[in-house]
């Protein structure tokens, strides 16, 4: 059920976060210093599977490569997660958040690995919130069941340019993206149907 006036206190919180460790950051070195940044806490394979530096996985998506990434990344945060908070209640829309930004994370590491591009430095909120993306896919899905899915159509679109965007972008993660975006996907789709969560989307 959507908790009309509730603050979006978790989403303010992480977003205030991110812009004090960018703060943080840009006082004591730079943004776009990838090794400076790999020291912050971004994701770097070796450094994750040999090292064992797991709460990178976690650091990661505190971090962002210089402010125009911070600020398209908290614009998204502001907007998606305002209305997610709202709707799905302060405990499991943190919990998604984090499941998601940890299994983008992991998502990167893997294709990475795989690619042979072991050695990338990567960090950003992004992966956690393509993880929302997935979530507002689920809901609009249970919205809009019994009103057609002219609303479902539109916004899988708007998914599949974003996505297709950071394809044709090298610079971008995209693993991470889909990653996220799978996971938050999954979870608000067993959250909702073990606690039988009800939802409409307001367009």
């Amino acid at each position: 059920m959507r908790e009309k006036n509730i603050i979006p206190v978790i989403t303010i919180v992480l977003a205030a976060i991110n812009v004090l460790v960018y703060v943080f950051v840009e006082w004591f070195g730079s943004s776009y210093d990838t090794g400076f940044m790999m020291k912050m806490g971004a994701i770097y394979e070796p450094l994750i599977l040999e090292d064992h530096e797991y709460y990178r996985l976690i650091t990661h998506f505190f971090l962002h490569f210089g402010f125009d990434h911070l600020l398209h990344n908290m614009v998204s945060l502001l907007i998606l997660g305002c209305t997610l908070e709202r709707v799905m209640g302060k405990v499991k829309y943190f919990v998604l958040y984090f499941l998601s930004g940890i299994l983008a994370g992991v998502t990167s590491i893997v294709y990475n690995v795989v690619v042979g591009n072991e050695y990338v430095v990567s960090c950003g909120a992004s992966g956690a919130i393509y993880g929302l993306t997935g979530a507002l896919l689920v809901l609009l899905i249970i919205g809009n069941r019994n009103r057609g899915t002219s609303e479902v159509t539109r916004y899988l679109l708007f998914i599949g340019l974003s996505l297709y965007s950071g394809i044709r972008d090298t610079s971008i993660d995209n693993a991470a993206h889909i990653g996220g975006f799978i996971t938050g996907f999954l979870i608000c789709l067993i959250m909702s149907r073990k606690k039988r969560m009800e939802v409409t989307y307001e367009s």
